[in-house]
């Protein structure tokens, strides 16, 4: 038979897991482990006295509970910034809504930490004429159009992108470049076709599409044959809208802006290139008040320190860290009983373990491509 600290230990072990599924999105996964610890805690609580056996009942129901938020997700209205229900694709190509649905994003500029001159910048150059068409047509100002994101990982492209789309209470079609390719000759330039046809019959729509340079990438640096044939087909599809005026906007993400094919960058294409730094002071002091709201923060704890601690990291980095941080005295109070709250000293331990994610090497490129485009 198991000792209670086997238990515990075994219990730990699955939180652990628990968190990680969690942090990755695989939220069946982390279900599971939540379960496998629950049931372990009961285990060592049944092994317990006293008031250390009740901490561990209620410790092994929050862990149930967290199990059952996770089944219950799927059931409840997005939050603020999640994915809201998918749209079925309006074009008449029953194929077409295998693969591409339409978003209605609840997320604004208001909800991206910082980047305030980058939001600026995109207000300026695609969300004031889109949103008003008529005074843009006055003044002779494009709406619609392509904008680029690039910079380094984590800094939040994908969640601008979706603002974006919320902002102008567009459709947004978020794919990937592996839904476009195909083998087959002909098929990865029909399913961009479709893509723009989809978009195009909705009254306002945002075309998105992450780590855009697998889809458009320096024709002569690619041997493939499907990419000498979907490069044009995309370069004419960004063309025909801009000919047409629609309300229309195309955004690419990249982390590698070097490695797009030139012809992209071009007038009538990607128009607006706009660089995505690190979050700045500012910006990772929000992102640590976002993402450390509601947890038992020891006095200690100041913002404006883990904000200076924390520079050189990504958004996603700072996000990171919290959750690592955090997990410290959550296994702890597992483990022995006693709960305590989250201390600087579990910022510093997380800290000197993980790295930033971008080296300064790699910033220093980013910054020359932002000066240069080169």
């Amino acid at each position: 038979m198991m000792n209670p600290t086997s238990w515990l230990d075994q219990s730990a072990a699955a939180l652990d897991s628990g968190l990680a599924a969690q942090a990755a999105g695989r939220l069946d996964e982390a279900r599971r482990h939540y379960l496998d610890a629950a049931e372990a805690l009961f285990n060592a609580a049944k092994q317990s006295k006293g008031d250390l056996k009740a901490k561990r009942i209620a410790q092994a129901e929050d862990l149930l509970a967290r199990a059952e938020a996770l089944s219950a997700k799927a059931e409840t209205p997005p939050a603020k910034g999640a994915p809201s229900k998918p749209e079925p694709a309006t074009a008449t190509d029953d194929k077409v809504a295998e693969w591409l649905v339409a978003e209605r994003p609840n997320v604004r500029f208001d909800d991206v930490a910082g980047l305030d001159d980058v939001k600026e910048q995109i207000r300026l150059k695609l969300i004031y004429p889109f949103a008003h068409p008529d005074k843009a047509r006055k003044f002779g100002v494009k709406s619609g159009g392509g904008i680029l994101l690039y910079g380094p990982p984590g800094t939040g492209k994908t969640l601008i992108a979706r603002a974006v789309a919320g902002e102008v209470e567009a459709a947004f079609f978020s794919v990937k470049p592996s839904e476009i390719m195909s083998k087959w000759v002909g098929e990865a330039e029909q399913n961009v076709q479709k893509l723009f046809k989809v978009a195009r019959s909705h009254p306002r729509a945002v075309i998105f599409i992450d780590e855009v340079e697998s889809l458009v990438p320096k024709r002569r640096d690619s041997g493939s044959t499907v990419m000498q044939r979907v490069v044009p087909q995309i370069l004419a599809e960004l063309e025909g809208f801009e000919r047409s005026g629609g309300a229309l906007l195309f955004i690419g993400a990249t982390n590698e802006p070097w490695s797009l094919d030139p012809a992209v960058m071009r007038p009538g294409r990607f128009d607006e290139k706009v660089y995505i730094p690190l979050p700045d002071f500012a910006a990772r002091r929000r992102i640590l008040e976002i993402n450390l709201k509601d947890r038992p923060l020891a006095a200690e704890v100041r913002f404006d320190d883990l904000a200076q601690l924390s520079d050189g990291y990504s958004g996603a980095d700072v996000a990171n860290l919290c959750r690592k941080a955090c997990a410290i005295p959550f296994i702890e109070s597992i483990q022995t009983g006693v709960d305590r709250d989250v201390e600087r000293r579990d910022f510093e331990s997380v800290i000197a373990q993980v790295k930033p994610s971008v080296n300064p090497k790699e910033l220093a490129r980013y910054e020359k491509f932002a000066k240069t485009g080169e």
